[in-house]
């Protein structure tokens, strides 16, 4: 491609066996079979099968896979099955979630034409992209996108937007001279032209170099298959969980196994039941489910914020997230150019409103400008929109949104002119274009002549270079003139404008003589300079605040861009990102020379900005930043980020600017490209961590319950005081409502001026243990007294058999069943606050407990009351008496939690 690049355009049809005309349709077909389609190659996606795999190897499935197998050797057919069956509801709904956001992201593909303009057999012809072949003539207009790496043989006032590259906003003018390269990136070569870039204005013909994945765009794409996607924390604390567990239950039930069988003498079927009935008791079946249910609901309320999240887990990740990494341009910016301050004679107009939507104020002073008192903004307004190329397009079917076709700066001052409420056809009606002098690079600048009744020439460009062709100023509607005085003042307000980090452009207009020619040394002199256009590409209206909460929570937001670090200090210093007076900008020829412990701590020192960085650098970054224990959350929307994006514990693509390649990369998408979507991402990630808590001491507390009768059946030689199908039924049934609805928690006061988790920190820790052991010991205390009670009324004594059949039986299995799923329903409420009084949370805050309790209640009267349930699950028919009991045993957990925040209070403060 170097070698291309430093040819003459001529010499360039030779070497890749072409012609002006292009190639045959003979030709282009079998360069095809030899280069392949020109088309990107997707990671490859793992069949349905290899997923179901994946999921079975999880260790809670191996353990209730090892149980249902225990149950099926022991003829229990229908324990085994109804375990079985749980662990394929866990799967099929996490394979369910998968589908569904793949489902999604297809949606979401429509960044690469489909079509693309080609010279095929001397004709001009629309061939599809993905045929397109090197050697192939293309032809390129205004809002066309590049399909392929090209270089030109002609260029006509040809623009190229590079963003999907680059990162960079401004649109860079193209060539057809050869060029000696010196980049080894050769992004910035003016005569080649990339896949995914756009033509931001003119027009041009280049042949095509490079298709596919061999494309600079190919490339980067191609550094996203290398990057394995990493478990996410919450995977790993969930297999840490899964761990432990497996390892206490397995020795756990062979324990019990032994004991039953060679101490207490009961049979070997029995001991297997016995040993089940253990395991199943220390597995929280439910949390799989649970866990994927809580996400996939915070997933489908984060849906209605515009994010679209790919990966469940990955919206726990955001919760732990130490780093923000932002891109610039169309992240923590719009890219579109928007003008923002109007300099006229002594007065600046701020110009509100952002973006393309030609809605917005002008003001002088605070006060709204009227339309009749300014005739100089008016004018300046008009030639601004006259002498123009670009085209603003309204909302459409495709466009959600107000969009430009053309150079963004024309954009901008177009969008100006309608805001003011100039009808710019209307007056192009009136004063139509007869010539125009197109702006070139050594001019900076752009003239139009206008004909109504007599001509005028109305110029636009850099303000030197207008105001070098200039001797008179259009000062409050009358022309005076432009003398010394005026010069510096203007040269004063260039420089203040330009350290405000916005773009200047100058416009001016005169009058031509009736038959004079229109040659650039004719009409460009002796101008009337009307004003001064200042404007950027600013930052969205919600990021500052965003960024400020970020900071509050404890969150780095470092900005990393392909952008001029100037450019970018500006926007990051008024977005808060940093503080102007300590800014460091960092270029990416600098990052050579830092080791990595240099770049980590200039990142925790704050204040800096990586500019003028390549795609290979700013995945070093986050590579770096990762292995020095920062949780990473990478932002951006072009092909240069998307390395990056699949490197990073989160990665966030835009939805409505983004590329594939970024959105295929990413964890999470934001469909309204918001960045402060991200933060409040941030929050419902720490909020569900913290739910996570509160329903793990929830469903750990019931299998501590579930354990005790077990223990005292083995170690007291009581009757089995609850039957395996009872534990499954509170696990995979009555206790799955409640604790979904424990995800549903607002967030408790103050959850985002914390800092971020620690990445050491466990899920499952200490203090959820011995939480979650400390309920469990109450209820199980509570309902084994409940049991035993009942069977002592029935003249039962220790050390008495009582059979499975019998009545009183039945009834003390009923009560210490009903008092584990009453005495939850204390906890549930418990669960809700972990150290603030459940007495002060609001009891409308989440009205899903009350559906969960509800559902709870229904359950258990149904699994008690009714026959067929009755001889299903081993219960019977409680009395009032027994209702009071158990409601008591509910206060008694809700009392002994109380207690426990309460001392929880003391040791914090």
């Amino acid at each position: 491609m170097k070698d291309v690049a430093s040819l003459h355009f001529k010499e360039v049809f030779e070497v890749l066996a072409t012609s002006p005309e292009g190639l045959t349709s003979e030709e282009a077909t079998k360069r095809l079979v030899k280069y392949g389609p020109n088309m990107l190659l997707e990671k490859k996606r793992p069949s349905i099968i290899y997923k179901f795999l994946v999921h079975l190897k999880d260790l809670f499935s191996v353990l209730l896979l090892f149980a249902s197998l225990l149950a099926a050797l022991g003829s229990m057919w229908e324990l085994s099955l109804i375990i079985l069956a749980v662990v394929l509801v866990n799967t099929s709904f996490s394979l369910f979630q998968e589908w569904r956001a793949e489902r999604a992201m297809e949606t979401l593909k429509s960044w690469m034409p489909e079509y693309a303009k080609v010279l095929r057999d001397g004709e001009l012809q629309k061939a599809l992209v993905r045929e397109i072949v090197p050697g192939d003539v293309i032809v390129l207009e205004e809002g066309d996108r590049v399909p392929a790496d090209a270089r030109l043989i002609e260029a006509f006032d040809l623009w190229t937007n590079n963003v999907p590259l680059t990162g960079e906003s401004e649109p860079q003018p193209r060539t057809v001279e050869p060029i000696e390269v010196v980049d080894s990136t050769y992004l910035d070569v003016p005569n080649l032209v990339f896949m995914s870039t756009s033509v931001a204005k003119g027009q041009g013909k280049a042949v095509v170099i490079k298709t596919g994945m061999e494309t600079k765009f190919g490339q980067i794409a191609g550094l996203t298959l290398e990057i394995e996607d990493p478990p996410s924390p919450l995977q790993k604390e969930i297999a840490y969980t899964a761990k432990y567990d497996l390892v206490l239950a397995l020795t756990v039930g062979i324990v019990f196994f032994l004991a039953s069988y060679i101490w207490l003498r009961i049979t070997f079927i029995e001991s297997i039941l016995f040993m089940i009935g253990v395991m199943v008791a220390c597995v929280p079946e439910g949390l799989q489910v649970t866990v994927s249910s809580a996400l996939a609901i915070n997933v489908l309320n984060m849906l209605k914020e515009n994010v679209l999240v790919k990966r469940l887990s990955s919206v726990q990740t955001l919760g732990s997230v130490t780093v923000i990494c932002t891109d610039k341009t169309g992240t923590i910016t719009k890219g579109e150019m928007t003008v923002r301050k109007i300099w006229v004679q002594d007065r600046i107009i701020e110009v509100s409103g952002v973006g393309y939507t030609p809605e917005g104020e002008f003001t002088h002073n605070e006060k709204t400008l009227r339309k009749d008192e300014s005739y100089t903004v008016e004018k300046m307004l008009e030639i601004s929109a006259l002498c123009n190329g670009a085209k603003a397009e309204p909302p459409s079917d495709r466009n959600r949104s107000w969009s430009i076709v053309g150079d963004p700066t024309d954009g901008a001052l177009l969008v100006a002119a309608l805001k003011y409420g100039i009808n710019v056809q209307s007056v192009l009606a009136q004063k139509p274009i007869v010539h125009v002098l197109p702006f070139d690079s050594e001019r900076k600048r752009m003239t139009t002549i206008h004909d109504n009744s007599k001509k005028m020439a109305y110029t636009k460009g850099a303000p030197r270079s207008i105001i070098s062709i200039c001797d008179r100023i259009l000062a409050n509607g009358q022309i005076e003139a432009l003398t010394g005085k005026c010069l510096q003042s203007l040269e004063t307000k260039i420089l203040e404008l330009a350290n405000e980090g916005l773009r200047i452009i100058a416009v001016a207009y005169k009058d031509l003589p009736a038959n004079e020619g229109f040659s650039i040394q004719k009409v460009e002199k002796n101008m009337i300079l009307v004003g001064l256009a200042a404007m950027k590409d600013p930052p969205r209206p919600e990021v500052k605040e965003a960024v400020r909460r970020a900071k509050q929570a404890g969150i780095r937001t470092v900005m990393i861009t392909g952008d001029y670090g100037p450019t970018a200090q500006a926007i990051a210093a008024e977005v808060g990102i940093v503080n102007t007076g300590n800014c460091r900008i960092i270029r990416g020829v600098d990052l050579e020379t830092k080791s990595p412990q240099d770049i980590v701590n200039e990142v925790r020192k704050g204040d800096v900005v990586f500019a003028r960085v390549s795609p290979e650098q700013k995945l070093r970054i986050v590579q770096i930043l990762k292995k020095h224990g920062e949780i990473v959350a990478v932002t951006g929307d072009g092909a240069n980020d998307a390395p990056s994006l699949r490197e990073a514990d989160i990665g966030v693509a835009m939805g409505a600017s983004g590329t594939d390649v970024a959105r295929e990369a990413s964890d999470m998408v934001l469909l309204d490209d918001s960045f402060a979507s991200i933060v409040k991402a941030v929050e419902s990630g720490r909020v569900i961590y913290e739910n996570l808590r509160k329903f793990i001491v929830y469903v750990f507390a019931h299998n501590w319950a579930e354990l005790v009768p077990y223990v005292l059946y083995a170690t007291l030689g009581l009757p089995l005081p609850l039957l395996v199908v009872q534990i499954l039924a509170i696990d995979l049934g009555i206790d799955v409502i409640p604790s979904l609805a424990l995800s549903r928690e607002p967030a408790e006061a103050g959850i985002m001026q914390e800092p971020p988790r620690s990445i050491d920190e466990r899920l499952f820790n200490s203090s959820v243990f011995l939480r979650s052991l400390y309920i469990g010991v109450i209820i199980s205390i509570g309902a084994m007294f409940g049991c035993l009670m009942t069977w002592s009324q029935g003249g039962w004594h220790l050390g008495m058999h009582l059979d499975s059949s019998d009545p009183v039986y039945v009834k003390g299995t009923t009560m210490t069943f009903a008092g584990i799923v009453v005495a939850q329903v204390g906890n549930v409420l418990a669960c809700r606050t972990n150290k603030v009084s459940i007495f002060k949370a609001s009891l409308k805050s989440n009205k899903w407990i009350w559906f969960g309790i509800a559902s709870q209640l229904l359950i258990l009267s149904v699994i008690i009351y009714v026959p067929f349930m009755q001889g299903l699950f081993g219960t019977t028919a409680i009395g009032i008496a027994d209702w009071v009991f158990l409601v008591i045993l509910a206060c008694i957990v809700i009392f002994a939690e109380e207690i426990r925040k309460w001392f929880a209070r003391k040791i914090t403060k």
